[in-house]
């Protein structure tokens, strides 16, 4: 039987894990009761018994005020006659049997055959016990003087007041347990039942108010857990929203340039010279193109799959150089300098040339004079620093600028310095910026070998 509420489920297991329990209690108990009476009540009878055997005393000893033996007899059996204790020494001279003496079912003739089928020597005492018209009882005997035997015998009938406390007991112990077990399920799953509610909500967005639990458990550090996913994902969709609004307004732009223009070369009016109005175009067109393939590439980062086949030797001072060939006929009035050791580097080149050039393009645009380049080998990592002289960064924004939607005053898209941040992650280094005494220093620290090179973006 399957149950769709927790709360159910936890209460019918706990009640019949309880109730197998008290069962097997109450068996145990039940049993241990019976057994510890029954041996109670051989050993008052043999210490009765054991007491007549050996006395002397003529007068009977009325010993039926004790509780197992209030249904004891005892008599005297002597060639197929029964008498009292009392009279044993005078069993001789041809007395009376007293027939009274024995139980129903029990007979002189079913005597004279139990003595028959018993080994019994002269000396010790034999206990045993028969069924007799369905009572169970408990028989001694011992040979007394002169071939007579003293029989003592008792009904071994159980005393259910105590079983009938037992089952009381046990049925309050029941009841206590199936209420422990509903409160218990109760603790469990109310909270459990918040948790699910406020997921739901977090689902729809709704992350106004977190989740308030007493408690110190798992539940509760697992409703610490999730209110602090509350706020991950919050400012996550913060920034998702701000970067869209980053880039549908660099979007729009150029598209309402090149639309503009497009629409004054239809018109015949134009500020200048259909060329120049044409090459306008083309520049908006290239920087429109130009945003959307850097979009494109930073979004694919997270599902670009990297094999030992992407992975190759490659001489990181070259790949360098050739960059900052490339930027220096770019901005010639800059000045770079080269600090550049040889340096071997197992990496995917396309992806990390890509990382440094977003740098180096950052620090062109900020710089007012030069640019430094420093690369040195440290054991088994690099680390490659690239100083700009511009205005240094806010302390405020330092943590900030390699998120997705930070953009500085003269940042292009605000994905560059995202995309350097994701790639070096990925080969396990780290990227960061720090402010020098007159300008601001990004730094690469980044194993020669990747750390990840067989899983993903």
């Amino acid at each position: 039987m399957r149950f769709n509420r927790l709360s159910v489920q936890i209460w019918v297991t706990f009640t019949a894990v309880i109730l197998a329990i008290t069962l097997c209690l109450l068996a145990v108990f039940v049993y241990g009761a019976r057994r510890m009476e029954y041996e109670a009540k051989i050993q008052d009878l043999s210490a009765v018994h054991e007491f007549m055997v050996t006395s002397e005393i003529e007068v009977y000893h009325r010993f039926d005020v004790i509780r197992n033996l209030r249904e004891a007899s005892h008599f005297v059996y002597f060639e197929g006659n029964i008498y009292p204790f009392a009279m044993r020494w005078r069993a001789s001279i041809g007395q009376h049997t007293h027939r009274d003496l024995l139980s129903p079912g029990i007979d002189v003739n079913f005597i004279t055959h139990m003595l028959a089928t018993i080994r019994l020597d002269n000396t010790n005492s034999i206990t045993f016990r028969r069924t007799i018209e369905g009572i169970s009882y408990i028989f001694i005997i011992s040979p007394v003087d002169n071939g007579m035997f003293l029989v003592s015998y008792m009904p071994n009938i159980y005393d259910n007041d105590l079983m009938y406390f037992i089952l009381v007991i046990g049925g309050i112990s029941i009841i206590i347990g199936l209420i422990a077990a509903k409160v218990l399920a109760n603790n469990i799953t109310k909270p459990l039942s918040k948790l699910e509610v406020f997921t739901q909500k977090i689902a729809t967005k709704e992350w106004h108010e977190p989740i308030v639990l007493d408690s110190k458990d798992e539940i509760g550090r697992l409703a610490k857990s999730m209110n602090e996913m509350q706020l991950s994902l919050k400012r996550a969709d913060e920034e998702e929203k701000l970067f869209l609004q980053n880039i549908s307004h660099d979007l729009k732009t150029p598209v309402m340039v090149i639309m503009s223009h497009a629409d004054a070369i239809l018109d015949g009016i134009y500020v200048d010279t259909l060329d120049k109005t044409a090459t306008i175009i083309k520049d908006e067109a290239e920087r429109l193109s130009r945003k959307i393939k850097q979009l494109l590439f930073f979004n694919t980062l997270d599902h670009v799959f990297a094999s030992q086949q992407d992975i190759v030797n490659i001489r990181l001072d070259r790949l360098v150089k050739r960059l900052m060939e490339r930027f220096e006929a770019m901005s010639s009035q800059l000045k770079i300098n080269l600090e550049i050791d040889l340096v071997e580097v197992n990496t995917i080149e396309d992806k990390l040339y890509v990382a440094i050039e977003n740098i180096v393009d950052n620090a062109v645009r900020y710089a007012k004079t030069e640019i430094n380049i420093s690369l040195k080998q440290n054991n088994d990592s690099f680390r490659l620093i690239i100083f700009n002289d511009g205005d240094r960064i806010d302390q405020n924004k330092m943590n900030v600028i390699f998120n997705t939607h930070y953009k500085g005053d003269k940042g292009n898209f605000g994905l560059g310095l995202a995309i350097t941040n994701k790639i070096i992650s990925f080969f396990g280094g780290t990227v960061f910026v720090q402010n020098a005494e007159n300008g601001v220093s990004f730094i690469i620290d980044c194993p020669l070998q990747p750390n990840n090179s067989a899983e993903t973006f």
